[in-house]
Order: C-alpha cells, then sequence, then structure tokens
C-alpha cells in the first residue's frame, strides 16, 4: 500500500477532513486476489499474494509474502503474513484488528493490535510488549491504511495525513499525490495514481504507489528506495475478482 512483507513496510493514508477519512462500503473495491514480484535490484527474492474478502461478516485484508530463489535458500520457509479485520458500522468500515507476523524469523518484530471505539484506545503487542494508547477517531493501523487509497482522489487535492498504529506507537504520516501518470505492468499499460511518503530520515527512505484506475484503484506497484536507489520493489502479475 505496508505492503511488502520482505524488507519492505509501506504505509498509505488517510484522507482529512472526516468525511473523506471515513471508508465507506461504497468506495471499497470488490472482493479479489492479487499475485505480486517482489524484487530487490534485478532480482526476484519473493511473491506476495494480496486478497480482500469477506467473512462472518467482517472484512478481512490480508497479504502473505513467500521468499523465492535466493532469498528462500537464506531465509528458508519464512511467511509475512499482513491481516486486518475491519467491522462494518452503519455505511463505514473501522478497523478492529491488526496483526503482522512472520513465521521463522530469528527476531521477534510481530506487531498486533485490538482497537477499542468505544473508549478511543487501542491495545498493543509490539516485540512482546503489551501497552494500552489512546487514538483518535479514524486512526489506522499501517496496514487498513492501505485501503483509503482504492478510491478516485478527491478534486484538487494533493496533500494527505493520517494518523496509524505503527510498530507500538501512534505516528503521523503525510502523503503527497503527483499527476496521473501510466506504468507499465504485466497487465498492460495502466493509468495510474502516484502516492510518496518520505520518512525523512538521514538515508532519505521513500515510498511510492501506484493504485490503478481501471482496476477499482487497487495497487499495482509500490517501491522502497533509499539514497535516490530503489530497494525493493513490488509489482502486480496477476488479479482475481471474487
Amino acid at each position: 500500500m505496508n505492503w511488502l512483507s520482505i524488507a519492505l513496510t509501506t504505509s498509505f493514508l488517510l484522507i482529512t477532513p472526516v468525511n473523506a477519512a471515513t471508508l465507506t462500503a461504497q468506495e471499497l473495491p470488490p472482493e479479489f486476489e492479487a499475485v505480486y514480484e517482489v524484487r530487490k535490484g534485478n532480482i526476484a527474492v519473493g511473491e506476495m499474494q494480496l486478497s480482500l474478502k469477506k467473512q462472518d461478516g467482517k472484512l478481512v485484508y490480508e497479504s502473505r509474502t513467500y521468499p523465492v530463489g535466493i532469498a528462500a535458500f537464506f531465509l528458508g520457509p519464512q511467511v509475512a503474513t499482513y491481516r486486518t479485520v475491519l467491522e462494518k458500522t452503519e455505511d463505514r468500515y473501522q478497523a478492529v484488528e491488526f496483526e503482522y507476523e512472520v513465521q521463522g524469523a530469528d527476531k521477534d518484530r510481530n506487531e498486533h493490535y485490538i482497537f477499542d471505539w468505544s473508549n478511543h484506545t487501542a491495545l498493543s503487542r509490539y516485540k512482546g510488549k503489551t501497552r494500552t494508547l489512546s487514538i483518535t477517531p479514524h486512526t489506522l493501523d499501517r496496514f487498513s491504511v492501505q485501503l483509503m487509497l482504492m478510491r478516485k482522489p478527491d478534486a484538487g487535492a494533493t496533500r494527505y495525513e493520517c494518523s496509524v498504529v505503527s510498530r507500538g506507537r501512534l505516528k503521523e504520516y503525510v502523503y503527497e499525490l503527483e499527476p496521473h501518470q501510466p506504468i507499465q505492468t504485466r497487465l498492460g499499460n495502466l493509468s495510474a495514481h502516484k502516492y510518496v511518503r518520505e520518512k525523512n530520515d538521514r538515508n532519505g527512505t521513500r515510498y511510492t504507489e501506484w493504485y490503478a484506475e481501471s482496476l477499482h484503484y487497487i495497487p499495482v506497484r509500490s517501491d522502497k528506495t533509499r539514497n535516490g536507489k530503489t530497494e525493493i520493489s513490488a509489482r502486480i502479475t496477476e488479479v482475481h475478482w471474487l
């Protein structure tokens, strides 16, 4: 979007003001399953499976990333999972649970949040430590926030801000919307909206995402760059509407 589970952490946008920050049922894409090739430089290092499905009256947004090729040789059978569960209240959805887990990893960087909207808190468990966070209305986790980009941008909008629970803390992210542009994918040359988030660290870390209008605004590419060089990239290879 958060959405590479191998070496790439991507977060996306929550739009202000309030009426734009709510995730309404009408703005969601259809249920889908998509596959992405994850590359480090010119080498394929992983495959990511991304899906949006309705389960037991809830909405589940999930990705699973598996190492392939030389990455599988060094990492072994690691599986990285991002999973957000959302519940519908009237005509909008809110995240109620988020989990990030890497099976088979040497270090514990797992995350788990449970949102309590009646008390405006989130129970956070990160790296084995538990704490309670105070959250503002429409706060999202770093995966469900991707869903906010899967929509037609507001007319005239170029800058978006959001509150995201990430790595055990509440953070503020800023996204810049760049002009509409075509992007070449395995599914063809697609017109896409491009969003950029600068981390403002000493490495000049930048996250860039493309969302294709003709594919109900689902993500088609995600890049992480440092010092002007692309470190890791995920590119769509197939999509199935459910």
